[in-house]
């Protein structure tokens, strides 16, 4: 009799991991709303960079970046792509991407930009 409740009971924990983890990261994203600045750093050059997150559908995002004294100028650039593991936030654009790593208070976002040539450290803080 024991034997007949495995297979639900396991078909259940397979489908439920996913959704919790989906539902984790909606409410994630939806936290993520709002401005944030901060600074891309390359070797001994750097500048501003500010994200503006304007709306969250389940863990997609949108919005659009500003990256400020690059060696092409100040340019922006619009979220494409977002993609979350767990904590870690994966962003691609046109031109930049980043991946960051959402503190747990949700007010700090750190780790790497990359574009085609180059790559370095970016912090971003919630001015919300």
């Amino acid at each position: 009799m024991l034997k007949s409740f495995r297979l639900p009971i396991l078909a259940m924990c397979v489908f439920a991991a996913p959704l919790a983890a989906q539902d984790a990261e909606a409410a994630l994203a939806a936290k993520l709303v709002g401005s944030w600045e901060g600074r891309w750093t390359y070797a001994d050059a750097g500048g501003k960079a500010t994200l503006k997150i304007t709306a969250a559908t389940g863990a997609a995002l949108k919005g659009v970046t500003k990256w400020f004294d690059t060696a092409v100028g100040d340019f922006e650039d619009t979220i494409k792509k977002t993609k979350f593991k767990g904590a870690k936030l994966q962003v691609t654009e046109s031109t930049m991407d980043f991946e960051v790593q959402v503190a747990e208070d949700g007010k700090t976002l750190t780790g790497t930009w990359a574009s085609p040539v180059a790559s370095g450290p970016l912090t971003l803080k919630k001015v919300d």
